[in-house]
């Protein structure tokens, strides 16, 4: 009886205009008290039901996180989503594909479930970022480390104890081996402590530390590098802001990626938008890309770049009018110049209610966006001018055939 009541109102959204069904029952999504959020208790028949119902309205679609997108799916995820695409005969995205040559096996068993669906009628993409995410980590708030499977008990302390608990030899080594097991999956090589940056600090003890790597502090004062970042944070009360460096950064993963985007069911996404505020900045992407295509890595062709992250999008979302320069289209136009094209580096403002702080990073290199044929954008700067609309499925979109 809730299952019909939960597949009317869906109904309902999307004769309102929704897309389709988003779900996720990854463990690192839970409400603000620390729950599950509702839709990581849905059983296999309650999102095959709901997908059923979105394959029931024009130009619909279904994207989904499980637990398996953060590192390998197992089997009966795999299977699951193979019958949610299936049963509503619309694709399915999902994201995000970590690309890592440290980590080979990942990208063909994440891609098995691509293969699955296609075979079953139905189509599943993997959404892949084609730059290095910056993220913000702090000891002293919410973020990814807090995500690592039995840290998340030490770092929700009251500071006081949560420095005594960090300061604890035993406990240290406890989170570490916890970080290096299987399950903290994509999130083991955030515990590579040395290869963190320092960013602001907010005692004198740390002065002169911002800028600097974790492993030539620990060298100097002869401490492993948990240990130093640890005593480098307790000395700020936990709010040190801390930098990764990534670990896929290499030669090797970066001709991974080129190859893996070659595969007919990867796209480029996987951006958070903003969503992260002040842990992560996946928002420049899109110009970060084009700029390493021009004048960087030159991964891709230009016109293949722009290609990737225009029409392929607007043709797997079934966006109507949309995505490509030619008569009868939507004028949504960004004009760049190659030299200077590229994002700003990822730095904290304090523009949101309260005063509380977001990672924001400007594009460079934007002359002129133009939507629905009027600018929005000069010179790297806003105009003000709002001319878009909300698109609405069926009406603004159309079904994509998943064969």
């Amino acid at each position: 009886e809730q299952l019909a009541h939960m597949v009317a109102l869906l109904k309902e959204a999307m004769e309102a205009g929704a897309w389709g069904l988003s779900t996720t029952q990854s463990s690192t999504h839970s409400d603000g008290d620390g729950a599950p959020v509702a839709s990581r208790h849905a059983g296999p028949e309650e999102l095959i039901a709901l997908s059923r119902a979105v394959g029931e309205h024009e130009g619909t679609q279904l994207e989904a996180i499980l637990a398996g997108c953060l590192d390998q799916f197992s089997d009966d995820e795999i299977e699951l989503f193979v019958e949610m695409t299936a049963a509503a005969g619309r694709p399915l995205n999902w994201n995000v594909l970590t690309i890592d040559a440290a980590v080979p096996e990942r990208v063909p068993r994440q891609l098995t479930a691509s293969e699955r669906a296609r075979k079953s009628g139905g189509r599943i993409v993997a959404l892949t970022m084609p730059i290095l995410t910056p993220m913000n980590m702090s000891l002293g708030t919410f973020c990814a480390l807090n995500l690592i499977p039995g840290w998340g008990e030490i770092l929700g302390l009251p500071v006081p104890e949560r420095i005594a608990k960090l300061r604890d030899p035993d406990v240290r080594a406890a989170m570490l081996r916890r970080a290096d097991s299987k399950e903290a999956g994509v999130f083991r090589r955030l515990a590579h402590f040395g290869r963190y940056v320092i960013g602001d600090t907010y005692s004198p003890e740390n002065e002169g530390l911002t800028g600097r790597v974790v492993d030539d502090i620990a060298a100097e004062r002869g401490q492993d590098a948990f240990q130093c970042l640890v005593e480098i944070c307790a000395n700020d009360e936990l709010r040190t802001i801390l930098w990764p460096m990534p670990s896929d950064n290499d030669p090797a993963s970066w001709a991974l990626r080129r190859e893996t985007w070659d595969h007919e069911d990867v796209m480029l996404g996987g951006s958070d938008a903003g969503a992260h505020l002040d842990r992560m900045c996946g928002a420049p992407y899109t110009t970060r890309f084009l700029g390493d295509c021009l004048r960087g890595r030159r991964l891709v062709p230009l016109e293949r770049a722009v290609r990737m992250l225009t029409d392929d999008p607007a043709r797997l979302f079934g966006l109507r009018e949309r995505g490509r320069i030619t008569e009868g289209f939507h004028a949504d136009l960004v004009l760049f110049d190659p030299e200077r094209i590229d994002a700003g580096p990822a730095t904290l403002v304090h523009d949101l209610p309260g005063d509380s702080p977001r990672l924001d990073s400007r594009a460079v290199g934007i002359v002129s966006v133009r939507v629905n044929g009027v600018e929005t954008v000069r010179d790297d700067e806003v105009t003000g001018a709002v001319p878009g609309k909300v698109l609405r499925s069926g009406r603004d979109t159309r079904t994509v055939a998943t064969r």
